[in-house]
């Protein structure tokens, strides 16, 4: 199932109006095609019946004429041909000649063939089966008249009572020879509307023009309403990705069909949730900060007051790291991202301030920042995270090298160090709250650092990955998308 999943979404775009686009248009052209295949199917019918009729009567007919000149004394048959060719140009033309007559076929198909026997069917019925029936179909062109030398259309115009109408299409001669006695008989006659015996295209360039012109306009009009249906779904994607970034997008009104109502609808009421959560936990951890700080500090003031030096040092040190922790859990939510305006923040300037910083203290800082980088966030909280990870890396690594670059999708920050590194157990725990590799909460240190830089990245859009530095140490890295 995985890898059809997978297969589909290769061979598919990723867009849903292209993929709708896509997959109409594979359906018009499989419908268009086989109702092409119908449609020219029920022509080629169509012609069977009406070429199966036809042939019948001209069968029916020459075997007469044939029957009428076998009988006929051979002594009248030129003064009958004579007097039929007087009448001028007629829709048969015939002939009795010495020799047969050789002439190309034109190329044989499924219709020319169907005429053919049931040509042989009628006039067998009226002359009976004859084994040198010769039966042909030539083009208008290539007939041959008399002995055989003289074309038809080679014909002089004083000569017109010999000629034969011309079909006026591509329709062929069907020309029978038959021998009767010392001589052959010879009789043409065009087969009518027979232009499917020498090849035809079904599909015309007027049937290509209005399956193309249809085909297009079902497209164009599916693509308008895929559109119209689409966007409030792009719509509903952008206010859930506000949302993501903190933001506080406006209700969105419920319109559309339906189903799409009912999908605002949902989503309206699963922001104004998320919203209420975060307000209520604001005030949860107000509430925790107000009850807490007073009884640590009562707690505090009554460790003063022992006389053992030893007991109070430890218990005063112990309320100092609980008020550490405390501090570090309610950081985020008094100073919280949330609370900060969204605006253009010069990533370059910011990295490059903090190893100014970093660098008056004396600390080792390398910087191969490309300039000019920006990222729409919360300047506040971004620098409280790169602050973070620059001091985890002096601390842990006795330096830092920072690099920053971005490329057509994402904005990148790596912060090296060369210190120790974390193992892979380690990467996974580092990012747990109140986890600390030495495992000692200090006044200074909380073990929420990495924790908090991770959701100020996470909350951005990107990610916060750890990886191992060639050589030794650790690089932090930081993804945000554009």
């Amino acid at each position: 199932m995985s890898i059809t999943t997978n297969l589909r979404d290769r061979i598919l775009p990723n867009n849903m109006l292209a993929r709708v686009s896509v997959v109409l248009l594979i359906g018009i052209f499989v419908a268009q095609s086989l109702g092409t295949w119908i449609w020219v199917e029920q022509l080629k019918d169509g012609e069977r019946k009406r070429l199966i009729e036809v042939s019948a009567n001209m069968g029916s007919r020459i075997g007469q004429t044939i029957q009428f000149f076998t009988k006929l004394p051979k002594e009248y048959r030129h003064i009958v041909l004579d007097q039929l060719r007087d009448m001028g140009g007629t829709r048969y033309f015939v002939s009795v000649n010495k020799n047969y007559i050789a002439l190309p076929n034109i190329n044989t198909n499924e219709f020319s063939e169907l005429v053919r026997k049931q040509l042989q069917n009628s006039i067998s019925a009226q002359i009976g089966q004859k084994d040198k029936l010769d039966i042909q179909f030539v083009k208008f062109d290539d007939l041959k008249i008399l002995s055989g030398d003289n074309r038809m259309v080679d014909l002089p115009p004083k000569w017109t009572r010999f000629a034969l109408l011309e079909p006026g299409d591509q329709s062929p001669i069907v020309l029978v020879q038959l021998p009767i006695a010392e001589d052959w008989i010879y009789l043409a006659a065009p087969v009518p509307s027979g232009s499917v015996l020498v090849g035809v295209s079904w599909l015309t360039t007027d049937r290509l023009i209005s399956i193309s012109l249809v085909s297009i306009t079902v497209l164009i009009l599916t693509v308008l309403l895929v559109r119209w249906v689409v966007r409030p779904l792009r719509l509903l994607a952008r206010h859930a990705e506000q949302i993501g970034r903190g933001h506080k997008p406006k209700r969105l009104v419920e319109q559309g069909t339906r189903e799409m109502i009912a999908t605002v609808r949902a989503f309206n009421t699963m922001s104004e949730r998320i919203q209420k959560f975060i307000h209520d936990r604001e005030r949860l951890f107000a509430a925790i900060s107000h009850d807490l700080k007073t009884p640590i500090t009562r707690a505090r003031l009554r460790a003063e007051m022992l006389d053992d030096e030893e007991a109070r040092t430890g218990l005063i040190s112990d309320l100092e790291n609980l008020d550490t922790m405390v501090k570090g859990s309610l950081q985020m939510v008094k100073e919280g991202i949330v609370h900060e305006n969204a605006l253009t923040v010069d990533i370059s300037k910011m990295l490059f301030d903090l190893a100014e910083k970093q660098k008056i203290y004396g600390l080792p800082v390398r910087l191969d920042v490309q300039p000019k980088l920006h990222l729409e966030g919360r300047s506040m909280a971004l620098e409280r995270m790169f602050t973070n990870l620059i001091d985890n890396a002096l601390q842990y690594g006795d330096a830092a090298y920072i690099r920053a670059w971005q490329d057509d999708h994402y904005l990148h920050v790596e912060i090296r160090d060369p210190g120790p590194g974390l193992s892979t157990m380690d990467k996974k725990r580092v990012f747990e709250p109140y986890f600390r590799i030495d495992q000692k909460p200090s006044s200074e240190h909380s073990g929420l650092g990495l924790s908090i830089a991770r959701s100020i990245a996470n909350f951005h859009g990107g990610e916060l990955v750890l990886l191992d530095r060639p050589g030794g140490g650790l690089i932090v890295a930081v993804h945000f998308p554009l």
